[in-house]
């Protein structure tokens, strides 16, 4: 561990005036953007689809280069924007996305705990395909949230003797049905959750600066109890906010993406996020926590995508920060640099609530 890294660690405990003696207990939750292990119809008999790289290499190929993360925390939390389904009519839509629902493996086999449902794609064969992707992902063991059409789910793990809470939120659905947002976070209340992470799918596609939904919506999570908000779809990285304790990444972009066939830079983004938490709590109460950026590519080749994420260093990594910088300069917390090995350790952030 290089100096720079134990430098930000000192700076994390000085700013905990109220620990006093107690026991700290750290819990690690990495985030990461879109995950589709699926495309359309059209497409998924054709030999570059994502079908074929699983049937080629296996169930542990598209996460296998991000396990220095995904395999080294606690939980691992994923938009999964995908329908796993094996017997709904075939779609002519370019924008349907599933696969099989042994594709549930993959998560497993990648060190996921938790998927979000609450996106535009988690719909995309009705209820038939929302219910069968929830029975093959709870069939798995992966734990899901998320407030839609076809469900309202919020879901909780027990690590290191703290409860981790978990909801997720469409405003497609969520502007026209508030009852159900509220229901969630009730739920992760009653059920004695230490901590709330809440997915925010909202944006626009591609554009690269978070607008008013993503800042309004933000405004209500932290009012109804959020301690962190990750935002997803506009498949590129943008800024991140910090406010009264509560950090917002607006958008981390793709991760391991099955509906692009390309990595063509004029039309979709290399270029993503994975951001991994170190949440601090004393004697079980949360008192604070510092956030670590760490670019990727989407995909370890271009101009095809082999839908298999892989880190990034040097100027590669200064460019994916630099997308995050444009949105973030001049309206945020100023953003920490990258640095090769150790990430983009931001301060620390103390609840103040």
């Amino acid at each position: 561990m290089k100096i720079v890294r134990w430098t930000a660690l000192l700076l994390a405990f000085m700013l905990l005036p109220a620990c006093g003696l107690g026991e700290t207990t750290i819990v690690k939750l990495t985030c990461t953007g879109d995950l589709m292990p699926g495309s359309n119809d059209k497409v998924s008999a054709q030999e570059y689809a994502f079908q074929r790289y699983i049937e080629k290499y296996g169930y542990g190929y598209p996460l296998a280069k991000m396990q220095s993360l995904l395999a080294n925390d606690d939980i691992t939390l994923v938009n999964f924007e995908c329908v796993l389904n094996d017997t709904a009519a075939p779609s002519a839509s370019r924008f349907r996305f599933r696969g099989p629902t042994d594709y549930a493996q993959i998560l497993v086999e990648g060190s996921v705990e938790v998927a979000n449902l609450a996106n535009n794609h988690s719909g995309d064969y009705g209820k038939e395909g929302y219910l069968s992707t929830k029975a093959a992902l709870e069939g798995a063991g992966i734990s899901l949230c998320g407030t839609t059409e076809f469900g309202n789910e919020a879901c909780f793990m027990d690590v290191k003797g703290v409860r981790i809470g978990f909801m997720g939120v469409l405003p497609l659905w969520n502007k026209d049905h508030p009852q159900d947002l509220e229901k969630a976070f009730q739920y992760l209340k009653d059920n004695g959750c230490d901590l709330i992470v809440a997915s925010l799918h909202a944006g626009e596609e591609y554009r690269g600066y978070h607008g008013n939904m993503q800042e309004s919506y933000g405004n209500r999570l932290r009012a109804l109890g959020a301690h962190i908000i990750v935002g997803n779809h506009p498949h590129v990285p943008e800024a991140i906010r910090v406010t009264d304790g509560v950090t917002q990444l607006y958008s981390l972009g793709n991760f391991s993406f099955g509906g692009n066939t390309g990595v063509d830079e004029e039309i979709h983004c290399l270029q993503s996020m994975v951001a991994q938490f170190e949440l601090y709590f004393e004697d079980g109460k949360y008192i604070g926590h510092q956030l670590t950026l760490w670019p990727i590519h989407i995909s370890g080749v271009t101009p095809e995508n082999n839908y298999q994420p892989v880190l990034v260093d040097g100027e590669d990594a200064q460019k994916a920060m630099r997308m995050v910088a444009r949105d973030h300069d001049g309206y945020v917390t100023p953003l920490k640099p990258f640095i090769d090995g150790e990430g983009a350790v931001q301060d620390f952030v103390p609840w103040t609530k």
